[in-house]
């Protein structure tokens, strides 16, 4: 034998000893994934809901039956609507929990002493605004009946705690991980919940800020075009008082922990009137826009007890449908976009800072301590001072800028009625009931569409929202002038309604112009370009065209992903391009793609893809220069912000010859050129060189990621090639930091016929369940990705029918 075939021999022994020490590795690893596998589906495992059989519980008066259909939708049978709250508490807690737990702590700004520093930004914020303690001071002054509620619900929250306790079940895997304590839930903390759910849904402190750095950087008159349509820049404010503001704090952190970020975060909701329907009665539709999560952000729940009869979205941590049905009506609440926070720039004495100028005389500033626990470092310690308006932001010093209070409806005006409004809501006979009852309703500022089993069906704004002499702009106003403060709100009658007369027509809210009825229009407007209102509106109007239209039709309509306004855009903006003989090969491409695009943004549209990617680089290339990259992507990111709207004004308004600072046609031009050759540059290095892979559900990933601040250690739903966008009827929002990531998506949808008020159409992403590998935990996940939804049949006959479980609680001994 050689001496080279010896050797090769020895290095394919020990090549092969090699292998077996390497494969026996893999099979030791292998073996320890599967067994941390095990012990993670066993810790999972104990958490699980007891759904059958007899729980004897303290706090219900009689036996409450709770059945289960077989997406796990509870059913809730009592003898009174307090024991049905009761139940309600009891299956929230044991279905979200955790999920609960974390919404409480966001609310009182107790999420750094689980996480450490990076919840800090987060509490001080809730600190600041005092969310925590506006709702002790609102549970103090609450009528009994409410309370009563709050405190049925609470317990039942409390009868699940107790249990994990006492060792019959386990505590979700998400606090496990995160290690967040079991607390009792208080009745406020419900009130809590509703407090940051406003803030979330009505806050503007970054909008504020935000535009305020826009105007200090370009002017007020060049500003005008990233405002809200119709909002006032006053001409009165000093230079001053945009000064001195950049990075204190936005994006809003409070929002982002609260899971309420994004430009669309809300709703849209229609109604179609009796008139055009199979059934001769309205037809009512809504989805829920919200941040793609695991859990989902709102429960289904039914409930039955003495007169309360009630189906529909909860929020867990609080006993309200916010959208639903009971016997007599249907409604669906959608945001308002209405502008609920003002701030002013307050003026201290020099000689004393803790006097203020309330444009009448000197006050004394009002104080409290607040102390953050914040795992792993000294409590952080400081000082909320406050003027009658609110309390005060403090600037750095080393701007200059003066102190500003945030003056938000939530915290600043007295309020025991919201959670009693809402509440009668569900008890309402109908529609004229319904609205009763949203009389005195405070916040969040909400528009509602209705229909009830009479006929009628309509739209109606309730809120608290501030009347002011003078509009605010969205800009920090001097608290020295008396003219800029609030007088009282706007009262009830003034506010935006729409009745649908004899059965005719829809009515529409989403993104869509709301007016008011009194003498002058009182009210001050987020962005509403009406974009995705147009779309519904073209679409209910080929839908009637056919004929009188059932409940399965109108639905349907919830997964379009149709855009009304792009097809438009991108042909004007091709019109700007010139000829494509004078256009380089890769903006060619880019351009032909989209003149074949039929406007759908669908997952496998590469004409989508193509237009998405072209339409980001536009708005770099027409505002990153004029607001630099940091102030664009905070403005890109301010709730309902519309920047497809401002680019579309632009270019529209230099095809027809407008020649100011951003319309001229070779600025604009040059843009569109040099985002047709970028577009090509990112598609190229984001999908390959493979055109038939550029299509927009590659591009354009779906993650529903673990609730609550850190994912407390848990795994992510996904990715899902998504289509739709921002402007569609399926939301699909996209985060422009994180290009093309979706953020916001229509994750809730409901459909009714107020023939039928006990048999709706729902569905819910991922699920129920917040419990890893529970049946309930992702079940949805498939019929609402093929825009599909579910029957929730609440009458006795068909619960009975068609639950596939049954748990009664019944009082201990």
């Amino acid at each position: 034998m050689s001496e080279g075939v010896g050797s090769f021999r020895l290095r394919r022994e020990r090549a092969g000893g090699l292998g077996g020490l390497a494969l026996l590795l893999a099979l030791v690893l292998a073996g320890g994934a599967w067994v941390r596998d095990l012990h993670r589906r066993s810790e999972a495992r104990g958490a699980f809901p007891q759904v059958e059989g007899r729980i004897a519980v303290a706090g219900v008066e009689a036996a409450v039956e709770i059945y289960r259909d077989a997406r796990g939708v509870p059913h809730i049978e009592a003898q009174t609507e307090r024991d049905a709250y009761f139940a309600l508490g009891f299956v929230h807690a044991q279905d979200r929990l955790a999920q609960m737990l974390w919404l409480t702590r966001t609310a009182r700004g107790r999420i750094a002493e689980i996480i450490g520093p990076d919840g800090l930004a987060s509490d001080r914020e809730a600190r600041l605004l005092d969310l925590g303690g506006a709702a002790d001071r609102r549970w103090r002054k609450l009528d009994a009946d409410t309370r009563a509620v709050l405190m049925a619900y609470a317990a039942g929250v409390n009868a699940r705690i107790d249990r994990i306790r006492a060792g019959h079940c386990a505590p979700p895997l998400a606090l496990q991980r995160a290690g967040l304590p079991l607390e009792e839930w208080k009745p406020a903390d419900s009130l809590a919940v509703v407090k940051l759910y406003a803030w979330g849904l009505s806050g503007t402190l970054d909008v504020s800020l935000v535009l305020s750095e826009v105007i200090a950087r370009l002017g007020g008159f060049e500003a005008r075009r990233f405002f809200p349509y119709g909002s006032g820049i006053p001409e009165d404010i000093a230079p001053g008082v945009t000064a001195g503001l950049s990075g204190i704090g936005t994006p809003d952190p409070l929002r982002r922990a609260a899971g309420l970020s994004g430009r669309t975060i809300g709703s849209s909701a229609w109604v179609l009137g009796g008139a055009l329907t199979v059934s001769g009665m309205p037809l009512l539709v809504a989805d829920s826009h919200l941040e793609p999560t695991v859990p989902a952000y709102f429960h289904i729940d039914h409930l039955r007890g003495g007169e309360l009869d009630v189906a529909g979205a909860t929020l867990p941590g609080v006993p309200v449908v916010w959208t639903g049905r009971n016997r007599g009506v249907a409604w669906a609440s959608t945001a308002a976009r209405v502008v609920t926070t003002d701030l002013y720039v307050e003026t201290l004495d020099p000689n004393d800072p803790h006097l203020y100028h309330d444009g009448r005389t000197w006050r004394r500033l009002e104080e409290r301590r607040e102390s953050i626990a914040v795992r792993g470092q000294r409590d952080e310690e400081f000082v909320v001072r406050a003027t009658e308006r609110g309390p005060l932001l403090e600037i750095p010093r080393h701007t200059g800028g003066e102190p500003i209070a945030v003056s938000w409806v939530g915290t600043r005006i007295p309020d025991v009625r919201s959670i009693a409004s809402l509440l009668a809501v569900a008890r309402a006979a109908d529609a004229e009931a319904l609205r009763e009852a949203l009389v005195k309703h405070h916040e969040p500022t909400l528009a509602i569409v209705y229909a009830d089993a009479a006929g009628a069906a309509g739209m109606q704004v309730a809120g608290w929202i501030p009347r002011r002499e003078l509009p605010s702009g969205l800009v920090p106003l001097p608290g020295r002038a008396p003219w800029y403060d609030w007088k009282g709100r706007v009262p009830f009658e003034e506010l935006p309604r729409i009745v649908l007369e004899g059965g005719a027509g829809w009515t529409i809210a989403a993104d869509n112009p709301l007016r008011g009825t009194g003498p002058a229009e009182p009210v001050e407007w987020l962005w509403r370009t009406g974009e995705r209102a147009r779309r519904i509106d073209a679409l209910l109007t080929a839908a009637v065209a056919e004929g009188p239209v059932d409940l399965l039709r109108i639905a349907a309509l919830q997964a379009d992903v149709a855009a009304s306004r792009a097809r438009a855009l991108m042909q004007a903006s091709l019109e700007l391009a010139g000829s494509p003989t004078e256009l380089d090969a890769e903006a060619r491409e880019v351009a032909g793609l989209m003149r074949t695009w039929d406007g759908r943004a669908d997952a496998d549209s590469v004409g989508s893809a193509a237009y998405h990617v072209f339409l980001e680089c536009l708005i770099e290339q027409l505002f990153r220069d004029a607001l630099g990259p940091e102030l664009m992507r905070r403005y890109l990111s301010l709730p309902h912000v519309d920047p497809s709207h401002a680019v579309f004004e632009i270019v529209s308004d230099s095809i027809a010859g407008a020649s100011d600072t951003w319309t001229r046609r070779a600025r604009v031009s040059k843009a569109v050129n040099a985002s047709l050759r970028e577009a090509w540059l990112r598609l190229s290095y984001r999908l390959g060189t493979n055109r038939q892979k550029w299509n927009w559900g590659r591009l354009h990933p779906l993650r529903f990621q673990p609730f609550g601040p850190g994912g407390a250690g848990l795994d992510a739903l996904g990715p899902i090639a998504y289509g739709g966008s921002s402007a569609t009827v399926s939301v699909a929002e996209y985060d422009s930091a994180d290009p093309f990531r979706v953020r916001v998506a229509s994750t809730f949808r409901f459909a009714v016929d107020a023939q039928e008020l006990d048999e709706a159409l729902v569905s819910i992403a991922p699920g129920q369940s917040e419990h890893p590998g529970h049946p309930h935990f992702d079940d949805g996940l498939d019929d609402w990705l093929k825009g599909r939804s579910r029957l929730l049949a609440t009458s006795r006959l068909l619960v009975a029918e068609t639950s596939v479980s049954r748990l009664v609680l019944e009082p201990r001994p």
